[in-house]
């Protein structure tokens, strides 16, 4: 019972955590404009560490080996009920576009330790056939976009072109923005596969 309450706890103050403003010195996705290139370890030619993560099936995943890719990086913490509602939408776009070259993966704030069964209850959920992973707040906050009211937040996604160039960055999940999201994905196919 306790185990389960302290679980419970540590999810709520993560996602407090996202809700309140950052100190001004954590910039965030704003200069990540392309995904890290395999020789560049330390981000200084691409923008970004080529940061190693660990999936939820335990294995290992490198950002660069994500490049010559349309690649969906969707960050979400388990414990969200914003990212619980878009997760089917998340789901459903994997499944549709990945005959057709659309990568998505799945980025969870949560810790890998602590927190494995809940990212395997949302996974399971949300019928997420994608491959899910863990990383640490320093990833997610040097690819999310700080909002306008000083606040950083899930979910959000970016979508990268298969010339590993920021496409597109969604951070509202309503209905409304459903089109631009589909939109944005079709482009980037349709330049990967002119003609198909």
């Amino acid at each position: 019972m306790f185990h389960c309450f302290r679980r419970f706890l540590l999810s709520l103050l993560l996602v407090a955590a996202f809700a309140m403003p950052l100190a001004a010195q954590q910039a965030g996705g704003e200069d990540v404009v392309q995904l890290p290139l395999a020789d560049d370890a330390a981000g200084a030619r691409s923008g970004v560490a080529d940061y190693e993560l660990q999936t939820l099936k335990g294995q290992t995943l490198r950002l660069s080996s994500l490049r010559g890719r349309v690649v969906l990086l969707d960050f979400f913490l388990a414990a969200c009920p914003h990212c619980r509602e878009h997760a089917p939408f998340i789901a459903d776009l994997s499944k549709r576009h990945r005959d057709r070259g659309l990568t998505v993966i799945a980025l969870c704030t949560n810790n890998p330790f602590t927190e494995r069964e809940l990212v395997e209850r949302y996974v399971k959920d949300s019928n997420l056939e994608t491959e899910v992973a863990f990383v640490s707040l320093e990833v997610m906050m040097s690819f999310i976009k700080q909002r306008p009211n000083g606040s950083y937040g899930v979910p959000e996604a970016v979508l990268f072109g298969s010339d590993g160039r920021l496409a597109a960055r969604f951070t509202a999940w309503e209905a409304v923005d459903k089109p631009a999201i589909e939109r944005a994905i079709e482009t980037e196919l349709n330049k990967k596969n002119p003609g198909r």
